[in-house]
C-alpha cells in the first residue's frame, strides 16, 4: 500500500529553513540504538535515519529536518543514523512517523523534507584530542569527567572560556587519510588551555568525546561548535 502525500515549508520554534523543501519518500524503523551517529547514546524518539542521499560521510549526523505529509501534519527529526542501501530517502522513528501517518508495516509515504538550522549559527572551525585531562589550566587537580574539551587562544579568553559548554559537530575531514570521520556530534565542558603555538585547532577534545564524533584515526577534523 502506498500513500501518497506532500508537504509544505515551514518555521518550527527556533529552528529555521535552508533552503526549499526537497521531494523524497519515507518509510520507518523501530531500533533506535546503537545508532551510527550516537553509538548507545539515547536521543529520543523524534529521530531519523539518512539514505546515502544526504548521509555524507556522517555529516548529516545531528541535523534536523521538518518532514510534513499534509497542512496539518508534520514533525521534526533529529538524524542519528545512517539508512544504508534504504528504500526510502529517510527512515523515520516509528514514532515519528505515527505524526504524519498511519504506521503501517511496508508503509511508504511520499514526503518532502526540509533541513532546519538553529538561529544561533554555528562556528566553523577544527578539532584535535587529547588524552591527560588532569591537572588543567581552569580546575587544577579536580576531575571534571570526560566529555570535556581544551580552548585554542582565540577561544580561551584569559580563562573566560572555563566551565562553558559547546556542542561541536564534525562536518568533514583534514586530510585524505580518513576520507570520512564523522560521527556526529557532543558537547563539551572547556576545563583547560590549548595554548599556541603548540594548539594545532580551534578545540581541543578529550579522546572520549572526539571518538563519539568522529574516527580517532583522523588526529584532526573540520567542526562546527555553538556555545550551549
Amino acid at each position: 500500500m502506498k500513500m501518497r502525500v506532500f508537504l509544505m515549508v515551514g518555521i518550527i520554534a527556533i529552528l529555521i529553513s535552508t533552503a526549499t523543501a526537497i521531494p523524497g519518500i519515507a518509510t520507518f524503523y523501530t531500533q533506535y540504538v546503537p545508532s551510527a551517529c550516537y553509538g548507545n547514546q539515547s536521543q529520543g524518539v523524534m529521530v531519523a535515519a539518512a539514505s546515502d542521499t544526504f548521509w555524507n560521510g556522517g555529516a548529516a549526523c545531528g541535523k534536523y529536518y521538518n518532514v510534513r505529509c499534509t497542512r496539518d501534519h508534520n514533525v521534526t527529526v533529529k538524524i542519528v543514523d545512517h539508512c544504508p542501501d534504504c528504500s526510502s530517502t529517510i527512515n523515520l522513528s516509528r514514532e515519528a512517523f505515527a505524526k504524519i501517518a498511519k504506521p503501517m508495516a511496508g508503509i511508504v509515504i511520499d514526503i518532502d523534507y526540509h533541513h532546519l538550522i538553529s538561529v544561533a549559527s554555528a562556528i566553523s572551525g577544527t578539532a584535535t584530542y587529547y588524552t591527560v585531562y588532569t591537572p588543567s589550566a581552569c580546575y587544577g587537580y579536580q576531575d571534571q569527567g570526560v566529555m570535556i574539551a581544551a580552548a585554542s587562544d582565540a577561544l580561551y579568553e584569559n580563562g573566560a572560556a572555563c566551565g562553558r559548554m559547546y556542542k561541536v559537530r564534525c562536518t568533514g575531514p583534514t586530510n585524505a587519510g580518513v576520507p570520512q570521520p564523522c560521527r556526529g556530534e557532543v558537547t563539551v565542558k572547556i576545563v583547560d588551555r590549548c595554548p599556541s603555538p603548540g594548539c594545532q585547532a580551534t578545540i581541543d577534545l578529550s579522546q572520549e568525546a572526539f571518538n563519539i564524533i568522529a574516527d580517532p584515526a583522523a588526529g584532526k577534523i573540520n567542526i562546527d561548535y555553538t556555545q550551549v
